[in-house]
């Protein structure tokens, strides 16, 4: 291997570092689609809350599938399609969202006490857990968010009126906030060419 190839080599992985590290906060459109699931989602519990949980579980089964594939095609686009990487995404976030609803219901039927509302509560205390850990994790700006959902959802019971819809506001900026700020790094100087 000669000195040239191995600087074209560098260069090549400095490129790549450095687009990983624009690109940190993944694919916008996702996190636009959850923003407005959420926002729609909370405001019905204010306004319609029977057609509430079954927006949730259409639209969320339905945003799981159009994420995964927003993220696949974003990541093939940028050259930093991971399978194995997609795969965590979708445990952490597919799986540990539907465990924190189901050990929020299953506390809700054990605890008779609880009313829907708190046990709405709980569902968005757990997510806020998950966002958290998604922030060590994963993506760092839901370092931040996790503790507003935990924060969020203790304090909804508090509001008297269209408490819901203010958290799904709040959760909605959350999400695109990060949209608007990317981590940029420079672009690596490009080898210069020998004649």
């Amino acid at each position: 291997m000669d000195v040239q190839q191995m600087q074209s080599d560098l260069a090549y992985i400095r490129g790549t570092v450095a687009r990983q590290q624009r690109s940190s906060n993944g694919p916008a459109p996702v996190l636009w689609l959850w923003a407005i699931y959420v926002l729609v989602g909370y405001a019905l519990i204010d306004i319609r809350p029977a057609v509430a949980s079954i927006f949730f579980l259409v639209a969320g089964i339905a945003g799981g599938f159009l994420s995964a594939f927003l993220s696949r095609r974003w990541a093939r686009r940028e050259g930093e399609y991971d399978p194995a990487m997609g795969r965590r995404l979708g445990l952490h976030f597919g799986v540990g969202v539907v465990l924190a609803i189901a050990a929020s219901l299953a506390t809700g039927m054990i605890f008779k006490t609880l009313s829907g509302q708190q046990v709405g509560q709980l569902v968005v205390i757990m997510i806020g857990i998950v966002y958290f850990l998604a922030g060590v994790h994963i993506a760092p700006y839901f370092l931040w968010l996790g503790p507003v959902l935990i924060a969020g959802g203790l304090a909804v019971g508090f509001v008297p009126h269209y408490g819901w819809t203010m958290l799904g506001a709040v959760i909605a900026i959350g999400l695109i906030l990060p949209t608007f700020f990317h981590r940029s790094a420079p672009l690596p100087p490009q080898p210069a060419k020998s004649h």
